[in-house]
């Protein structure tokens, strides 16, 4: 007759198992800075854009990303304007890997991200 206790602890480890894994799965895309195809991503929202540095921030804290004229900026899809890194847009900076210059390739540029009432 198999011990039932050890059964149920078994069962309710591999549970908080999944349960783990999937928070895991959840917060990994929360990183602010990630390698990936090539170049490292920079995720947030701007904070400013001055001389050609774009601040943005990250759940890490502040990332300072240099811009040029072959920097590529696109929103949804079409190409886009430096205004359009207003405070709050919410942005994807992809950054050559290795480039310690921090020199954005491209950066994609989403909605602007709403205000939390408290």
């Amino acid at each position: 007759m198999p011990n039932r206790p050890n059964i149920i602890i078994i069962k309710n480890l591999n549970r908080a198992l999944i349960a783990g894994l999937t928070v895991a799965v959840f917060l990994f895309p929360a990183v602010p800075i990630f390698a990936h195809g090539g170049f490292d991503h920079v995720m947030g929202t701007v904070v400013q854009v001055s001389n050609n540095v774009l601040t943005v921030k990250t759940a890490k804290g502040n990332v300072d990303v240099k811009l040029d004229d072959k920097t590529e900026l696109t929103k949804n899809g079409q190409k886009a304007q430096l205004a359009d890194l207003a405070p709050g847009a919410r942005v994807v900076v992809d950054i050559p890997e290795g480039n310690k210059d921090k020199l954005a390739h491209s950066v994609k540029i989403g909605t602007a991200s709403k205000a939390v009432a408290h």
